[in-house]
């Protein structure tokens, strides 16, 4: 049979791609849904954090010659941990515009902006 000739049943278009998404609108505490929101960039830069901080340690190590490192794990852990740190705090930004933006646009196209007409 043609999917394309049911009408009444839900196809796999209704269901939504994101549940995490589905299960933040459902949420009845806007705290915990910024929770969650923020949870990936607070993780990228606690990560970030540790990595750049032992780069830091593993890279003076290497130059004071205190301890036998290797030459590559110090700049390597530097790269990185700079890398997830910058992301995680270029992430929040983006988000609060976004999040703003998605609030901006609930208003504008929601009933708060309609004028109603009163007829004398």
């Amino acid at each position: 049979m043609d999917p394309s000739s049911q009408d009444g049943e839900d196809t796999e278009a209704s269901v939504p791609l994101n549940p995490v998404q589905e299960s933040l609108d459902h949420q009845e505490s806007p705290a915990a849904s910024c929770w969650l929101l923020y949870l990936k960039p607070v993780v990228a830069i606690s990560v970030g954090m540790l990595l750049f901080g032992s780069g830091t340690a593993l890279s003076l190590l290497y130059f004071t010659q205190v301890r036998n490192v290797s030459y590559l794990l110090g700049p390597l852990f530097l790269s990185v941990g700079l890398m997830l740190l910058v992301t995680g705090l270029v992430w929040i930004p983006v988000l609060k515009h976004s999040l703003g933006h998605k609030a901006l646009t609930k208003v504008n196209h929601g009933m708060g902006l309609q004028v109603d007409h009163k007829h004398h």
